[in-house]
């Protein structure tokens, strides 16, 4: 017999009626899976900004962390540039000041990511200048043609060998090889006439070991 649906899993597939149901059952709505991924993790990574609100209206602790990494919803949504779920997860104040296993915080992986800055800037946050991200390992400068990253997930940019690139995170935080690229579109990152990047969809492989 099959096991029972894990609530974080339900929350990575999107199935925001499998959640509802699983929830109406009694699911702890902060319980990890086996993995160690909280199910508000899982929904604020992949973006599904419905599931967000669903289970942080039914308890879902907005500071809680994956277990590894040690990141938290808003560094999930943070790292994939998702607006709607940091929407979603600013009304209920999260510590934006958490640290992941590698000392990095929701607003360091933002101040990446122009589009959804303006989130944390009217939170007052203060943004992480580029060589802090270069330091802390969120992003890279990438030349005409790097062969460690995978070219289905790197961005195309305007102009090679003058813009930056978020580095691939390990989301189990134990040297994991599933990884994801996501393109720079912040000023932050910005040399003069440098060209931006526009960011891909992950694979589902990153959470496989």
């Amino acid at each position: 017999m099959a096991a029972p649906m894990n609530l974080a899993t339900a929350a990575a597939s999107g199935n925001i009626n499998l959640v509802r149901s699983l929830v109406a059952q009694g699911a702890d709505v902060n319980q990890r899976s086996s993995d160690g991924f909280t199910p508000l993790c899982n929904a604020a990574f992949w973006g599904y900004s419905d599931i967000v609100e669903y289970l942080l209206r039914h308890g879902g602790d907005v500071n809680q962390s994956n277990s590894g990494t040690r990141w938290t919803a808003s560094h999930c949504a943070a790292f994939q540039g998702h607006g709607k779920v940091l929407m979603k997860l600013m009304e209920s104040k999260p510590d934006l000041a958490m640290r992941d296993n590698r000392g990095r915080t929701a607003v360091d992986f933002a101040s990446a990511l122009e589009i959804i800055w303006p989130f944390f800037a009217a939170e007052g946050c203060k943004r992480t200048p580029k060589a802090e991200l270069i330091r802390l390992e969120i992003v890279h400068k990438v030349k005409d043609y790097d062969p460690s990253i995978p070219q289905t997930d790197l961005a195309h940019f305007s102009r090679p060998g003058s813009a930056y690139a978020m580095r691939s995170q390990s989301l189990r935080g134990d040297g994991n090889k599933h990884k994801t690229y996501a393109a720079q579109m912040g000023d932050v990152l910005a040399e003069e006439d440098e060209g931006v990047g526009k960011p891909q969809d992950p694979s589902f492989n990153i959470w496989r070991s």
